[in-house]
Parts: C-alpha cells; sequence; structure tokens
C-alpha cells in the first residue's frame, strides 16, 4: 500500500485551504503528501483548465505555488502530481491505497454550510477511503487560511445501533495527528406520530433518552480512550435527529466526521452524511465502514 495524503488542487484559495490541512496531517502522521492537479479533457482531446484561478505560468507553477504556502515543512515529502482526464476517475484512481481524500470547498457565506458540486459528492460516495472536505476559513478570522484559531475540537457522529470500528479509528487517529479534542456524539431520537412527526419531549422524557442509549454509546467505545490515552474525549447523548444534531453540534467543531455504510449500497453517501455536508458550518470528514 502506498501510504500518503492526497489533496485535490485547482488554484482557488479553498484548494490552498485544502492542501494546507492536507499538510498537517501529513507531517503528523510522517507520510509524504500528493498534490494532485486534474485537467479535464474537451470530447476534442484539448485539455481545459479545472480552475480559472490557475496562473498564467502553467500549471506547474500553480503546483509549485500550492506546495509553498504557509503549509511548508522541511521534514514533510511533498509529491506533485499533473495529470489528464475525467477528474471522478483520476483523483479516486490517485487515491487508491491512501490514508485520505482531502478537497476545498468554500462556504455559502452567512447561511453557512458548503458549495459542494457533484465531483465532491462523487467522490465522497464512491471513494474507498476517507473523504475530507476542507471549509475555506477567512483570514480575517486571525490565523492562516485553514488553520483554526483556538484549540481544535473533532466531532463524531456516532450510531450506536452499528459497529463501525474503521470510523472510531479514523475518529481517534485524527484528533491524535491534530493535537484535537474528541466529541463524541449519538443522537437519541425521540417518538413520532405516525405521519412521522416528532413528538414535544419533555425534560424528564429528555433524561430518560439520554440514559437509554449511553449504555450502547459506552460499549461501542470500551477500549478506545486507552488505546490513544492523549486524545481528551467527550462523549454525549442528544435527543433529536441525527443529521439535525450533528449540523448544531458542529457549529462548535473544526472537523465533523460521520460514516457511509458499504453495505447499505453500492455508492451510497447516506441521509445524514448527505445533510452534514451541505449544512455542516465546518470541514466534514466522510468514513467509509462496513
Amino acid at each position: 500500500m502506498n501510504r500518503r495524503v492526497v489533496a485535490a488542487i485547482d488554484g482557488s484559495p479553498a484548494s490552498v485551504a485544502a492542501a494546507d490541512w492536507a499538510a498537517r496531517q501529513a507531517l503528523c502522521r510522517n507520510l509524504p503528501l500528493s498534490l494532485v492537479y486534474v485537467s479535464p479533457e474537451r470530447p476534442s482531446g484539448e485539455a481545459i483548465p479545472v480552475s480559472t484561478a490557475a496562473p498564467r505560468g502553467g500549471v506547474s507553477r500553480l503546483i509549485s505555488e500550492e506546495a509553498h504556502r504557509d503549509m511548508v515543512h522541511s521534514e514533510l515529502e511533498i509529491l506533485t502530481v499533473q495529470l489528464e482526464g475525467n477528474p471522478r476517475k483520476v483523483l479516486l484512481r490517485e487515491a487508491a491505497g491512501a490514508e485520505m481524500l482531502v478537497l476545498g470547498s468554500r462556504p455559502l457565506g452567512s447561511s453557512g454550510g458548503f458549495v459542494l458540486g457533484g465531483l465532491g459528492l462523487h467522490l465522497a460516495a464512491h471513494a474507498d477511503q476517507p473523504v475530507i472536505i476542507v471549509r475555506q476559513r477567512e483570514e480575517a478570522e486571525g490565523g492562516r487560511v485553514g488553520e483554526p484559531v483556538h484549540a481544535p475540537i473533532m466531532l463524531l457522529g456516532l450510531d450506536t445501533e452499528n459497529r463501525a470500528d474503521d470510523l472510531i479509528d479514523f475518529a481517534f487517529r485524527a484528533a491524535q495527528a491534530a493535537g484535537a479534542g474528541l466529541r463524541i456524539v449519538g443522537a437519541a431520537a425521540p417518538p413520532v406520530f405516525p405521519l412521522h412527526h416528532f413528538v414535544p419531549v419533555s425534560p424528564e422524557e429528555r433524561v430518560r433518552l439520554e440514559e437509554r442509549e449511553r449504555p450502547a454509546l459506552e460499549r461501542a467505545l470500551e477500549g478506545w480512550a486507552e488505546k490513544f490515552p492523549e486524545v481528551q474525549v467527550d462523549t454525549a447523548i442528544v435527543v433529536g435527529h441525527a443529521d439535525e444534531v450533528l449540523v448544531d453540534e458542529s457549529r462548535g467543531a473544526d472537523l465533523v466526521i460521520v460514516g457511509r455504510r458499504r453495505t447499505v449500497g453500492p455508492h451510497h453517501l447516506g441521509a445524514v452524511a448527505h445533510a452534514v455536508v451541505h449544512h455542516a458550518p465546518c470541514s466534514v470528514a466522510v468514513v467509509p465502514h462496513n
């Protein structure tokens, strides 16, 4: 397995944020970083640029500039790749065997969420590796693009009814590499009327639902804190629909991690992951698991 971190670049500010995030993960994991630029081809075979932000000096200059932004570290091995073809197929092929595939996505503005096109959705639904969609941070926040200005927090959304060791392992390793705290949240769905309307939940019922779900969450996490003792872990059961819970909880996080079950169906992103990818106001990792 050619272990590495792969970042797709196109010269846009969102691409810079993705490359910077990927570089930090690669450095912490002692892995090389591959920066991949893909030029799709017209039916005639004439290559067209992925982004109008590409500099006039050509793709080689773009890759060089991207590789030497804020993410430069003397001990980080950076590989640069320029390819032509269908971006979906090329990036899936380049990500094969990698630790993760990192993409950029710009925020929608005051409404929050991501601008994520068909390419990002396709990769998140099809890749065999975790796909990280990095939101471009504003430099006005006081830090470099893609860099949190506070102690980083990662949020893991966990379905306690399904075992997901690959998902949990990724979350702990990502938090360990970033020196981040890890908040693990399970959603407890309230009762519903026959027409699928939620029943208002009293404070007493809320406590009962939380207590009912907590043992399953604790069983799912047995042994993980001991395996990663340096990761500070906080767990919670939150009453509500899973996608709404995670979007709300993600407002205080730097990265929200959700799973995509391979066994649900071929190339199926899932309703919860789909909602989080589009509406969470922070970066998102979609992790395939059995």
